[in-house]
């Protein structure tokens, strides 16, 4: 019998020396989630970081009081109940029973508390619920359970954003207390989620264990909790041929980072299942407003006739994305569909003729000058993706054919936001995701945001003043009709020349079940996908 185990456990220790072998096998890979993340998080700190696939990731630990269901309306997460005042500017909430934190602690409305004082304090994304734009004036919690929000001004769109965000996933005050803000979200995370932080390795994965002790997942999940898997592992890959590679190879059991170019090759697996779903991300060109030849309108217009979003769509997406006449898409709560009429139509001749009413001549070279200066600019965007860097290069290609001078620069895309930040760019290519357009649009376009998420370094009054109607407007119609007039602002200023409509792609392995209910529509909250992951 000795020798017998002795055998085996020499095998065990061949198998894992291997090269190629699955880093997680046998036994072992039944129990555990391998998922491929395409983009490493800038850090898992909810109220900090405003990076999507940081969004993806600490939403398996952190959780908001309330989230959406597909057709987007807002349901109790760790809230039980909630009643609104009469004047909209006061909102209870009541906890359920029987919540707990991933250290064995209970949830209450302390913490809660601490969490939007933290919040509205240290997030970029917060600008709604800020005491000087009329959000959070004050926090009462009369017993453990309740939490009462005091808001300045009537806040209606307060739980279908911030409180249903993963941004305000509540953490516990004794944690924000005890740990500087710095390491949160890096060394610890303590959330309510399904999964338990325990480890980033940073370049390689991010190691979560699942939380027994769930129990409180929405109505509408397949699953209330706990997890079926008992281990879940980000695996940072951020090559996109690497990563569908590894799809093909098996040893990724799931990603949403699916890139165009990999799409037929993976369909072409046996062994891998392929879904598309519509998708409320959106890539688009901006320009930074702080460069003068930018300063006319008629040269910005000349700009939005010059792109061919149709040819960005089949050149960086190969057919998949669509194009996108404003800058919030169809999937996305608000959108305006007559918007569309607004956009400026690909047209070279058009261009032209506003290039030279603004004063500029085609030189020797085909580029334009005016008073001297040759029209150069600088388009920043993402290395690492390719969709990004193929339709910097495609717009690359149109501007130059109206006469503009375009050198691309890519970097990662932590680094291209950097830059972006810093102003240090003339012309960006650039992503977001948001379901609700309101928020959305804040945080792009209100000079408040200027320089975190305005790139653009463009204040209007207008702008500023219709956005803040229309996320504090008590009347419906009013609202909608502000957050119209934004939207055909947006795009008639041609600060923001919307490009293409991202679409939403997952593989997974052919053992992964619940797959449908992920790509039922296009915001499943990412940390409900814990809870509907299966192994067939």
């Amino acid at each position: 019998m000795r020798w017998q185990i002795a055998l085996l456990v020499l095998v065990g220790m061949i198998a894992l020396l291997m090269p190629g072998m699955p880093q997680f096998a046998g036994a072992q890979a039944a129990t555990t989630l391998i998922q491929g993340l395409g983009e490493e998080p800038d850090n898992l700190d909810p109220q900090r970081t405003t990076r999507f696939h940081s969004l993806v990731v600490l939403s398996y630990v952190a959780e908001p009081l309330f989230t959406l269901d597909k057709n987007y309306k807002v349901v109790p997460l760790l809230a039980q109940s909630h009643e609104w005042s009469a004047d909209r500017k006061t909102l209870k909430v009541t906890l359920k029973p029987e919540l707990f934190f991933h250290n064995g602690a209970p949830v209450t409305s302390a913490d809660v508390k601490a969490t939007f004082e933290r919040y509205i304090t240290v997030s970029p994304l917060s600008s709604y619920m800020r005491p000087r734009t009329g959000g959070i004036v004050g926090m009462d919690t009369p017993d453990a359970r309740t939490i009462i929000f005091r808001f300045g001004q009537p806040k209606p769109l307060a739980m279908i954003s911030d409180l249903s965000d993963a941004h305000t996933g509540i953490l516990p005050a004794s944690f924000i207390a005890s740990t500087p803000s710095a390491d949160i979200g890096i060394r610890a995370l303590i959330g309510t989620g399904p999964y338990i932080f325990k480890e980033w390795v940073p370049g390689d994965r991010i190691v979560m264990e699942r939380f027994d002790r769930y129990r409180w997942g929405p109505a509408f999940s397949p699953n209330r909790g706990p997890a079926s898997f008992q281990r879940l592992v980000f695996r940072v890959v951020p090559e996109d041929a690497t990563m569908t590679a590894e799809v093909a190879a098996g040893n990724v059991d799931l990603t949403f980072d699916v890139t165009p170019s990999g799409l037929q090759q993976l369909r072409a697996n046996p062994n891998v299942t392929v879904m598309q779903a519509p998708s409320f991300s959106v890539q688009y060109l901006v320009l930074n407003m702080e460069r003068w030849f930018f300063q006319s309108t008629k040269v910005r217009q000349a700009i939005a006739h010059s792109i061919d979003k149709e040819a960005i769509a089949r050149a960086a997406w190969l057919g998949v994305g669509r194009p996108l006449e404003g800058l919030i898409s169809e999937a996305t709560i608000g959108f305006w569909p007559p918007v569309r009429g607004y956009a400026y139509k690909y047209d070279v001749e058009r261009a032209k003729q506003l290039f030279a009413e603004a004063g500029w001549r085609a030189g020797p070279d085909g580029i334009l000058r005016r008073d001297g200066e040759r029209f150069e600019v600088t388009l920043v965007t993402f290395s690492n993706v390719d969709q990004w860097r193929r339709a910097g290069i495609v717009v690359q290609s149109q501007l130059r054919q109206v006469g503009i001078d375009v050198k691309v620069e890519t970097a990662e895309v932590g680094a291209a936001y950097d830059r972006a930040r810093a102003g240090t760019f003339d012309v960006g290519v650039f992503r977001n995701t948001w379901w609700l357009g309101q928020p959305y649009l804040n945080f792009l376009t209100h000079s408040t945001n200027i320089p975190v998420s305005n790139f653009s370094r463009w204040a209007n009054p207008e702008l500023d003043k219709l956005l803040e109607t229309a996320g504090s407007a008590v009347d419906d119609d009013e609202r909608d009709q502000a957050l119209n007039r934004v939207q055909r602002i947006i795009v008639e200023s041609a600060v923001w020349v919307p490009l293409v409509s991202n679409t939403s792609l997952l593989a997974a392995k052919k053992s992964v079940g619940g797959l449908e209910v992920l790509a039922s529509h296009p915001w499943w909250p990412p940390h409900l996908r814990a809870l509907a992951l299966t192994r067939k």
